[in-house]
Parts: C-alpha cells; structure tokens; sequence
C-alpha cells in the first residue's frame, strides 16, 4: 500500500513539474534568434552581409555578439560609448559603417573564411542568451 502512495505522488510531482516547465518556456525572453548570410556562397574578395534577427520579447538588448567559428570578431552593446567593438581575427574585414545590432558586413572575403558564423544575442537584466548558426563558403571568381 505505501509503495502504491509513493508512486501516484511520484507520478503526479512528474506530471506538474514537466507542466511548469513547458508554460515557463513561453515566458523566457528572447525568441527567434536567426542568421541569414547573404550570399552564403560568396566570391573572393567579395562582401556579405550577415543579418541577425531576433525578438526580444520586450526586453532591452544587453549585446549581440558575432562568431567565426569559436573566435568572437564583432560585439554591439548599446549601453557602451562606442557601442561596437571590433575583434583581430585573421583574414575578416568588417565594414564598421555598415554594420549594427542587427548586421555585420565582411569586406574583401578570403578563402579562409569558409566556414560557420555566429551571432549570439543576450539581453538586459536577465541575461538570457540565444544563438544561431549558419555556414558561408568562399569560391574562386
């Protein structure tokens, strides 16, 4: 009898806990994070635009952060002066003019950036974090 309590108990705790975190999943900021490289096949030499979309559900922006592989080469963090920071990483050339919270624009594009991209969006207050990541490959003209 007493294993027949534990179990029903058991059983429910399981249920409700499962039940919390599905409607708890709804409330967390930060939705849609999505990458989309223009070209995603590009010529050397040339340029492309990464764009990074994202609802943040009500939350201020605390920073996006742009990827090359592991090696972060670009940050937006718009309660800083300046609010863009640029990253020494090896053959990337980001056009600063033209690149903001939402975009990044790579000039004079080498071979050795074949590869994955990543833009990587937290918010304010809460620090929540949501990524997306999305192949470009560098072919001969």
């Amino acid at each position: 009898m007493y294993c027949y309590y534990v179990n029903k108990y058991l059983i429910a705790f399981t249920v409700l806990t499962i039940r919390l975190f599905i409607s708890f999943t709804d409330v967390f900021p930060l939705k849609d994070v999505v990458l989309t490289i223009e070209p995603k096949v590009v010529q050397r030499f040339n340029h492309s635009k990464l764009r990074c979309s994202y609802d943040l559900e009500g939350q201020d922006l605390y920073t996006v952060k742009w990827y090359r592989g592991r090696f972060e080469f670009y940050r937006y963090t718009p309660s800083e002066d300046p609010s863009t920071k640029v990253f020494p990483v090896g053959g990337i050339t980001v056009d600063v003019n033209n690149s903001n919270s939402t975009q990044v624009v790579l000039r004079d594009i080498e071979f050795n950036l074949s590869g994955n991209f990543s833009c990587e969006v937290t918010t304010d207050k809460t620090f929540f974090t949501r990524d997306d990541t999305q192949p470009m490959l560098v072919v001969r003209k």
